[in-house]
């Protein structure tokens, strides 16, 4: 989105802030300054709005966003379309309703088209858009302005007759105004007469029907569609525009009216035209805001500083919100300018941004406060099976939940009642059903390793598997192992459960293919053991304040370190730790461990806080004595 700042100031012409400061203030409100270039004598600010802000793409939008920030007037033009009720109707009809929101429309006959004017070719010229003549160059004017596409047919090719619809097979081609050749699909939307296709609704116009120099009377209308309906007629047709880009977001029919009546008003002034119909008003279902209760604290509780109230208010009044105070709260209802304002959480987004997310302290602790531990045991507990399996020497593998009908194993410890569960609408026909077991994964890998002639290793997974059972549908977390040696796999799951402090639960193998596979239900074993009050105290080992003050960025450095032989990685990390100065290290962990013929590499990756990155980065190569 380009902005000329020349042009800006006409909507707000109290603007003082030069165009840096502008482009730098709308990029801290969330409309993202991608540079200002300077083009005949002119400033352009280039803006990337990620939002779906269709609002914002335009000159009106984005003066609104400036007049809340700066506190300003918006200048706001006033415009009347003058007609008498002696004049025709427009026998337009739209026969799509649900597909089009609201429709204005005028006939304008003996018009004297012409060349465009300097200043509206080099508007149009900045906005990389290229002159015709001046009727279509207004109606893109328009468009750039208050960001609402528009059109304009030559009636005398047109006729008045115009209907808008789904096409349901009967024009299988349509040439658009540049000459492009393209082939329509059933229930695309478009404008037609009886006979051919005169454009593609909110896509391209076509060049049957387009306007000339030689044009003297025209149906120019203005409309807004359903943005899904854009969306995917844009995309079936592989055609995007500058029209169907913005028609694609949510704009406001109310701001169609003064559009609408500032594009006549401009091809009355600069064409000579005439008004020779009524107006022509399909709005059949004028959309309500929604009313969003508002609690005036919670904007300083989300950005974490006091946000006054008499600014809360100073600006949902900016932003054309009404607002009825309750007892404890607010009623507000949006402008329908904002239709992306829904939520109480949309409301506490525009406080802070205007407020300024650049007074947000970022070199003090958000609260001292000592929060509870509200982490599920059983993620804890999956943490730590993860890191003592690891520490047997045993490989993680992460899988799919879905699975091929030919894959389906039940795990040992479901009932004979157990059913499996087949989904609907998959992304892939191939694994249409959840899996009972992780058994079937890991038999799947270990057919790979073979495949890949990859040394015989132990490995795990831990995820949830998923079940039927008396009508309901049900889903838990599971411990699946597989190993080629019995003897090793009950010695190793014997040492998993002394760790975690597991008794009484039976060790039960299966033997699939010369290899051992045993499965176990964590939600179970979570009820067997006592241990989870020690896990969580050793997750936390090494943590000396449950609130730590960053002052700067943590920043992270790795470092391979080989040995001759296998260390126990809470060992490493204990031996290293006492290398590195409390003060300065964040956390240090183990993220690989790889076995070689002879060796060793164990991968560290230590998180440094409250230092520059040379400092960090020094101590991290003393610690580890890199070179």
């Amino acid at each position: 989105m380009k902005i000329i700042y020349s042009q800006l100031k006409k909507l707000l012409p109290q603007l003082e802030k030069t165009p840096q400061e502008v482009a730098c203030d709308l990029t801290m409100i969330g409309h993202f300054s991608e540079g200002i270039e300077k083009k005949q004598d002119e400033t352009i600010i280039n803006l990337e709005i990620r939002q779906n802000r269709g609002d914002c793409l335009g000159y009106w939008g984005i003066a609104k966003e400036l007049a809340v920030l700066y506190d300003l007037s918006l200048s706001s033009p006033s415009f009347t379309l003058t007609g008498e009720d002696s004049l025709p109707l427009l026998p337009i009809k739209v026969a799509a309703e649900k597909k089009v929101k609201r429709l204005m429309a005028i006939k304008l006959n003996k018009i004297k088209n012409k060349p465009s004017p300097t200043w509206l070719k080099k508007f149009l010229n900045l906005h990389d858009i290229n002159s015709i003549n001046c009727l279509v160059d207004l109606t893109n004017y328009i468009m750039i302005w208050y960001g609402m596409p528009n059109h304009a047919f030559d009636a005398q090719k047109s006729g008045d007759d115009l209907i808008w619809q789904t096409n349901r097979g009967k024009f299988k081609k349509f040439i658009s105004f540049d000459g492009s050749e393209i082939k329509l699909v059933p229930g695309t939307l478009q404008v037609n007469n009886q006979n051919e296709i005169l454009s593609l609704a909110g896509i391209v116009g076509g060049k049957n029907s387009g306007v000339q120099l030689k044009t003297q009377a025209s149906i120019v209308e203005m409309a807004l569609y359903n943005p899904t309906r854009v969306r995917k007629d844009s995309q079936k047709l592989n055609v995007k525009t500058e029209a169907s880009h913005r028609l694609e977001k949510h704009l406001d029919v109310n701001l169609i009216p003064l559009a609408f009546s500032h594009l006549i008003t401009l091809i009355q002034k600069h064409c000579q035209a005439k008004i020779a119909s009524q107006l022509y008003d399909y709005f059949p279902s004028p959309r309500q805001s929604q009313s969003i209760s508002f609690h005036v604290e919670k904007s300083s509780q989300y950005a974490g500083i006091n946000i006054p109230e008499k600014f809360t208010k100073k600006t949902l009044k900016k932003l054309d919100c009404q607002i009825e105070e309750k007892e404890n709260y607010w009623e507000i209802i949006p402008p329908s300018l904002r239709a992306d304002l829904n939520l109480e959480e949309d409301l506490i987004e525009e406080v802070i941004r205007f407020f300024g997310y650049q007074k947000i302290p970022t070199d003090q602790p958000i609260s001292n406060k000592i929060l509870p531990d509200i982490t599920p045991p059983i993620l804890y507990l999956i943490e730590s099976t993860k890191n003592a399996l690891i520490n047997l020497d045993y490989d993680e593998i992460l899988s799919w939940p879905l699975i091929k009908k030919t894959n389906l194993v039940k795990a040992p410890y479901l009932s004979s009642e157990t059913q499996a569960i087949n989904t609907q609408n998959n992304i892939n026909n191939h694994y249409p059903v959840l899996r009972q077991s992780l058994i079937s994964s890991l038999i799947k890998q270990k057919n790979r390793y073979q495949k890949l002639k990859v040394q015989n290793r132990g490995f795990f997974e831990i995820g949830k598997i998923f079940y039927q059972k008396e009508g309901h549908y049900l889903e838990n977390y599971s411990l699946a192992v597989c190993q080629q040696s019995r003897e090793k796999l009950k010695k190793d799951i014997q040492a998993l459960f002394l760790d975690l402090q597991i008794k009484g639960v039976e060790i039960k193998h299966i033997k699939k293919n010369n290899n051992y596979f045993i499965e176990f239900n964590l939600e179970t074993l979570l009820k067997k053991t006592d241990s989870i009050p020690q896990i969580i105290r050793r997750q936390k080992t090494g943590q000396k304040n449950t609130i730590v003050e960053l002052k700067k960025q943590i920043i992270n450095f790795d470092a391979n370190i080989l040995l001759d032989k296998k260390e126990k990685p809470l060992v490493l990390i204990k031996k290293y730790q006492q290398k590195i100065p409390a003060d300065l290290l964040w956390k240090l962990e183990i993220i690989d461990i790889f076995k070689s013929k002879r060796q060793y590499k164990y991968t560290f990756r230590a998180y440094y806080y409250n230092c520059s990155t040379q400092k960090a980065k020094k101590v991290h190569q003393i610690a580890f004595k890199l070179d």
